[in-house]
């Protein structure tokens, strides 16, 4: 039957709130096509002091520790960037993991009388196995709101809204953790929102996270991710043995 990851089950505990719904908004596009360019109507000599100079206060932007030391965060970063960009884009991705739902019967403990149960279950099945709630009703909802979905700023990674990450797999599962870690955030900068998650996998882990097939609270973790009011991010993860779990925080 293989092991199936209970993220959908328990993540609701760890997600704040706060953040209302995505709204649409107008874009403002300039165009550049008829801006005269005069650089090329100077002298040589000019050409050759103006790049110099250029050159001379050009900052290299310095990318967060967080990223260059962690694949799983400089990944869903990344992955994350691009479907702010073009969200309608990211549809047909939703729809072609369409393929990749199934249904499996598993023994699941009654809540009611405490019993184990036959019930048939709804997965998403690559590389890992994720409970779902809907299946493909839910994706095919989502691949409408992305293409509908106007394009967005990228997010700009914030150290400073980084989580502390759990030390021990009590910790991990634990929600008051998570909480505990969020009044320490806004004791330094502003927090609009925070989750958990915990599929390894970045690829998966964003796409579930964007389709956010949940029992309850579904689509919470689009409206974080694709929020236009949101500036800035803040990810983090670990393995603690076996176990993952990945902090994800946002800010206006």
């Amino acid at each position: 039957m293989g092991n199936i990851c209970s993220n959908n089950n328990d993540i609701n505990r760890d997600i704040d709130t706060r953040v209302p719904q995505i709204n649409k908004r107008n874009l403002n596009i300039l165009d550049n096509e008829d801006k005269k360019d005069n650089r090329f109507h100077c002298k040589s000599n000019e050409i050759v002091s103006n790049y110099s100079r250029a050159k001379s206060v050009r900052v290299k932007k310095i990318e967060s520790e967080y990223l260059i030391k962690n694949e799983y965060n400089k990944r869903v970063f990344d992955l994350i960037n691009k479907i702010r960009t073009d969200p309608p884009e990211y549809s047909k991705t939703v729809l072609d993991n369409i393929k990749n739902i199934i249904y499996e019967t598993h023994l699941v403990k009654n809540e009611e009388t405490g019993d184990e149960e036959d019930k048939k279950l709804c997965l998403f099945k690559k590389i890992v196995k994720v409970n779902l709630n809907k299946g493909e009703p839910c994706f095919q909802e989502v691949a409408n709101i992305l293409k509908n979905t106007p394009s967005m700023d990228k997010f700009i990674f914030k150290d400073k809204l980084v989580f502390p990450l759990p030390k021990t797999e009590e910790e991990i599962v634990n929600p008051k953790h998570i909480k505990n870690m969020a009044n320490k955030i806004m004791n330094k900068t502003e927090l609009d929102g925070y989750f958990k998650e915990y599929i390894k996998n970045p690829e998966v882990a964003v796409l579930m996270m964007i389709v956010d097939d949940t029992k309850n609270m579904s689509g919470v973790r689009r409206n974080y991710l694709l929020n236009p009011e949101f500036k800035f991010i803040g990810i983090d993860s670990k393995f603690i043995e076996k176990k993952f779990v990945a902090y994800f925080s946002f800010s206006k």
